[in-house]
Order: C-alpha cells, then structure tokens, then sequence
C-alpha cells in the first residue's frame, strides 16, 4: 500500500475540490519496465500527473489517450511495447526493452472516485485484501471499469471466483460465465508500513521525513514530553508521550511494521526493548555496534530469547553514511530491504542474481 500513497494524498484533495480525473493502472508488463503491475498514476484535465508509469517513457502520449477518456467517460485499454530495437522506438525515447499494458478509467465525485475510495478505507482499516477491477467486459452483470475490494479475512466474498489459489503478486485475468467473458486485475494491497520510532532526539527528525516520502506512517514516541512537538516533527501521524513501561497501554503494538529504538540512552533502549518482547514486531531496530546490542539484549535476562532474531544492529545498509540525514538515508534502505527480501547492493553487479532481480524482469 505504501507505492500508493502519492493516491491517498490525491484522494483527500479530490474530496475537498472535487474535479474528475482518470485513473492509468498498469495491468500487465512484460520484459523490463519503469514500474510493474499495479502501479497508479492519476490526470487531471489539465494534464497534470500525480505519479509516474513510464519515467517518461510515454506519458506524454498517455495524456492524450486520457483525453478521450475523459470525452467519452468510457475506459481504454493501451498498450506500449518498447522492446524493437528500431530506430522509430528509440526516437520517441523509449527502449526500455520492455511492454506494458495500461487501463485507463475515468474517476469521478458521483461514485466518491471508486477505486481510490477502496484504496483509502483498506488503508486506514489496516486491512488486507484484493483490489479487483473489470478492465473489459461482455458480460451484462460485470461492467467494465468497476471496481471492488475483497478483504481477505472475509469468507463470503461477493464475487463469483475464489481468490484463494490467486499469487500474493498481481495478476491480469480472463474469466466467462455463461460464454460471456470478462478480464480482470487483481491487485493484492497490503496494509502500508508502519514505523514506530521510540526516542524523538535531533537524529529522529531526519528518519521520520525519509520514512514518509516512501509514504510509510509513522508514530514517534518518547518519555521525554518537551521533546514531541509538532515543530520537530510536523509529518508524523503520532507523537506520544510514554513511557516504556506503559508503551503497550497506549499503543497496539502489533500493529507496527517496524521499530527503530534510538534513544541514546542503555536504559531507556533496555526499557523500551522489554516492552517489547512480548509483541509480533517483524523487525526491531536499534542504532549503536555489535556489542551494544549484545549488552542490550543479555541485560533483558530470558526476555531476550522472545527478541534476538527480530532485533537488528547495527543498523541500516553500508552506504559511509555520517550525517543525521545520511544515516536515515542507510535506515530506511535497510528496512525496505529487508521487507522486500533483498540483501542491497549495486544493482550494476550483474553477477549477482539478487541484484538483477531487482530490475523486475518478468
């Protein structure tokens, strides 16, 4: 969810001046693509962009097929192969050696900008689930450019396929029923991530911006009141004043993606540490070397055995970072890593595999 948020930010500016705009999905890429399935990018009737398909590759033309789109209200389907070689494609500078499939859907107040809606409500539920769009339909029951989304912990989905056996990774699909068929997207959407960052010193305010231009939320806490102001921190989504001992009395810990403790100090992190060993946190954080975070966790006695494998430190990738913001830079790159299973690195290191899955072939 968190690829989406430039949307959400869209969503609640649409409901404040509402103006109708078009919604390009990617539904289907092949070979070597800017962006995957499931990416979004909204145009305004001025042509104006809210996020990026193609790195320029081809939006220009992308706006001029909105256009009709928005003359019509009807959905369009086009499709961009950059894999030829010839001069004509690298003239209009692409070779990209790779295609991708666009579907394109006129938004509008009349139905509260469906799908960004169902974006928006999944991602304040915190809530898992599958977004489904109809992109082409002949069937009377299922028009073409709806939208749907089907949570994954409810059991009686309207919807007439089971999404049990669907990947965890977006998929474009033909279905029929009674000889008519219809093909579909669906968009798996997890909840965004969420960072807690337990300690609101000088070197917390540079990891909150980092964090939430990757449109994370994030919640900064700290026993120390004077320290959590909205001047220091004017982009969290929370600042609490706690201490560790009560930390879980104020917070659902378990609904955080990740923590990051850094408060500089050994018994407040101690502290702060305990209060979470008894929680499901994936990925716990803590700054400082090896041998601190091995004093730590030996001070917490047979707590430690609840935390060892999810704590990390020293933290962040090894990228020379030495300044505050530096240091958020090598953070967050090491948390994305981690969340999106892969080890960082140059991705010009061809050899290794992990480094060349990142380019998205398909």
């Amino acid at each position: 969810m968190s690829r989406l948020h430039h949307l959400l930010s869209a969503y609640r500016h649409l409901r404040q001046c509402p103006e109708p705009v078009v919604l390009a999905t990617i539904v289907e890429t092949f070979g070597s693509t800017y962006q995957k399935a499931g990416a979004r990018m909204l145009i305004d009737l001025d042509g104006e962009l809210t996020g990026l398909l193609g790195g320029g590759c081809f939006e220009r033309d992308l706006i001029e097929h909105a256009r009709s789109v928005f003359d019509s209200g009807d959905t369009k389907t086009v499709f961009y192969d950059m894999r030829s070689p010839d001069d004509a494609v690298w003239g209009l500078g692409l070779g990209c050696n790779g295609a991708v499939r666009i579907f394109l859907q006129l938004l509008t107040a009349a139905d509260d900008f469906s799908p960004l809606n169902l974006i928006a409500e999944a991602a304040e539920a915190r809530q898992p689930g599958n977004l489904v769009t109809i992109t082409e339909s002949a069937h009377p029951d299922f028009a073409a450019g709806h939208s749907l989304f089907l949570p994954v912990a409810d059991k009686l989905q309207p919807w007439p396929f089971s999404l049990a056996t669907l990947p965890q990774k977006p998929l474009f699909e033909l279905h029929s029923i009674g000889g008519h068929e219809f093909r579909v997207f669906y968009d798996p959407l997890q909840p965004p991530t969420h960072l807690l960052v337990l300690g609101a010193g000088d070197d917390a305010k540079p990891l909150v911006r980092c964090a939430k231009a990757l449109g994370w939320r994030v919640s900064v806490a700290d026993h120390r009141p004077a320290y959590l102001t909205d001047t220091r921190f004017p982009q969290a989504d929370l600042l609490l004043h706690a201490q560790p001992q009560t930390l879980g009395t104020h917070l659902d810990l378990n609904h955080f993606s990740v923590v990051v403790v850094m408060t500089h100090n050994l018994d407040h992190d101690r502290r702060y540490l305990a209060a979470l060993a008894d929680t499901k946190i994936p990925y716990i954080g803590l700054l400082g070397p090896t041998q601190r975070r091995e004093r730590l966790l030996q001070s917490l006695g047979t707590s430690s055995e609840y935390l060892s494998e999810r704590v990390h430190g020293p933290l962040g990738l090894d990228i020379g970072a030495e300044t505050p913001e530096e240091i958020a830079l090598s953070i967050v790159a090491g948390i994305h890593a981690e969340l999106k299973g892969r080890g960082g690195g140059q991705l010009s290191q061809k050899n290794n595999n992990t480094y060349l899955q990142a380019c998205h072939p398909q």
